[in-house]
């Protein structure tokens, strides 16, 4: 690992230990498939939650962006309607009101193109292209975050599993050191009380294995919650040696440097940039809906007109007159009329569309013109409208503030906490190394008999005590850098 020399593998010097007292330890069988953190990590990006709901956000941003720019060209509808009227109603034939049911449709044809609105529309796209943007940048935040949180909690279930793997061989080491003690007692060099002592332990040992195999698998839980795993899907990770993992030197770093890549390369900063440059159009389109709006129309109409009885005869009962004459030479005749009944039978259906093309044809209209639209009052609308879009930009920009005084304080944070972890770890590996002596010499001494179980005991649980805590630096170490490497844009790297 760069910038630490002469890192120990904490198993090695287990298996070390192990070896002076004679103990041969054998890794357990692992039949369940293992998820190394490349896995882990895009499987996260593919199924998160949050990475869904950040695309979905953008998918209707880029629907917004094509709607307004389609808004530019001319609008063109269809309508057409059909329907039965009963009692008075306009006989479209004539245009004069009878008292007949008839069956009617209409159709009309209608376009309308913007000419002129002070770069409304305009701004309007430019607004939705930096939104679009902003949303896009919000995807991959949601990306960075889901992998800075998959990585964290693999390097968390990584540490528990090599407490689990510590744990383990600690239990062996006792069991044989308690073997190894019932013979002695046997032969009648040691006390009894010697392997009680040791039984004890072998029991609080066993209890150590079985609470950090708990937590590991508590570890291995989160770590599928995070995946969106079914809990009960077999589930391991696969734990390269720490040692191994890249890491830079933390005493290379400069948090002020970090900070600078970081305002370059979060897609969180370059999302709050991008939302004020929409802002900034969009108070821009607000301000232009408040001038007049220029348009030209256009429209092609025609009616249809059937009614559903038709005359086949005429009852004649009677005569009237009419009140007007007739001049015959010098005489002058009055005028009469037949009085009488229509004879009258319903239209088959085929009968109602007799003359259909004709009447179309006949009633065919059309119509061109300019609208210009004045706003002189209206609820206050658009200049609301307008402050609105004015207090978005100031939030906006506020947003840029509390994420940039953020993303300082989480640079410095983690600097600092790497700065701590790099020099708690060099204090715990030297207690290491002296723990280890110590444990040399007391088993050595305890072989001949010249040193008391207890104090064994003891003197192994202090090094037990000082190699896990060595082992929970360098985690944490790895962990602060991995922070800093991921705000420099260096991705996750394991």
């Amino acid at each position: 690992m760069a910038g630490i020399n002469k890192f120990r593998n904490i198993r090695v010097a287990f298996w070390g230990i192990s070896l002076i007292s004679g103990i041969s330890i054998n890794a357990s069988a692992q039949t369940t498939e293992k998820w190394d953190l490349r896995r882990c990590v895009d499987y996260a990006m593919t199924h998160s939650i949050s990475v869904k709901q950040a695309d979905i956000t953008a998918r209707s941003s880029e629907i917004a962006l094509k709607q307004s720019q389609l808004a530019q060209i001319p609008s063109l509808n269809y309508n057409i309607s059909n329907g039965f009227s009963f009692g008075r109603t306009l006989d479209r034939t004539t245009n004069v009101f009878v008292s007949r049911s008839a069956m009617f449709q209409q159709m009309s044809l209608q376009s309308n193109a913007l000419i002129f609105n002070f770069n409304s529309q305009r701004n309007a796209i430019e607004a939705n292209k930096y939104t679009l943007e902003a949303d896009k940048a919000s995807i991959e935040k949601a990306r960075n975050d889901i992998g800075l949180n998959v990585a964290l909690q693999y390097l968390r279930a990584m540490l528990s599993k090599e407490q689990v793997e510590i744990a383990r061989i600690v239990l062996k080491q006792t069991q044989a050191q308690l073997a190894n003690t019932r013979k002695l007692v046997e032969a009648g060099t040691l006390p009894e009380i010697n392997a009680a002592e040791l039984e004890a332990t072998e029991a609080r040992d066993s209890a150590t294995v079985v609470q950090t195999s708990a937590t590991f698998q508590l570890e291995l839980l989160t770590m599928k919650a995070l995946l969106n795993l079914p809990a009960d899907l077999p589930f391991d990770i696969e734990a390269p040696p720490v040692e191994s993992i890249p890491v830079d030197n933390i005493l290379e770093q400069d948090p002020a440097l970090v900070f600078d890549m970081a305002m370059k390369s979060q897609p969180q900063i370059k999302a709050n940039n991008l939302r004020v440059m929409a802002a900034e159009k969009n108070l821009a389109s607000r301000k232009g809906q408040l001038y007049p709006t220029l348009s030209a129309f256009g429209s092609l109409a025609t009616n249809y007109n059937q009614f559903f009885l038709k005359t086949v005869g005429f009852n004649v009962t009677g005569e009237q007159a009419t009140g007007t004459f007739a001049k015959s030479g010098n005489d002058r005749l009055p005028v009469f009329v037949p009085t009488g009944t229509q004879i009258t039978e319903n239209r088959s259906f085929g009968e109602l569309w007799q003359g259909y093309g004709q009447q179309l044809n006949d009633q065919f209209g059309k119509g061109v013109g300019l609208s210009l639209n004045v706003p002189i009052f209206n609820g206050w609308q658009a200049r609301s409208n307008v402050e609105r879009a004015k207090l978005e930009i100031e939030r906006s920009q506020l947003s840029i503030e509390r994420d940039t005084l953020q993303l300082k304080q989480d640079v410095y944070n983690s600097y600092q906490s790497a700065l701590g972890s790099y020099q708690t770890y060099l204090a715990r590996d030297k207690a290491v190394k002296t723990a280890i002596r110590s444990f040399e010499l007391a088993s050595k001494r305890y072989e001949i008999g010249v040193l008391q179980t207890i104090e064994w005991i003891t003197i192994q649980n202090n090094l037990t005590r000082a190699v896990i805590d060595k082992l929970v630096a360098q985690y944490e170490y790895v962990f602060r850098m991995k922070v800093l490497e991921f705000y420099k844009g260096q991705g996750i790297r394991l």
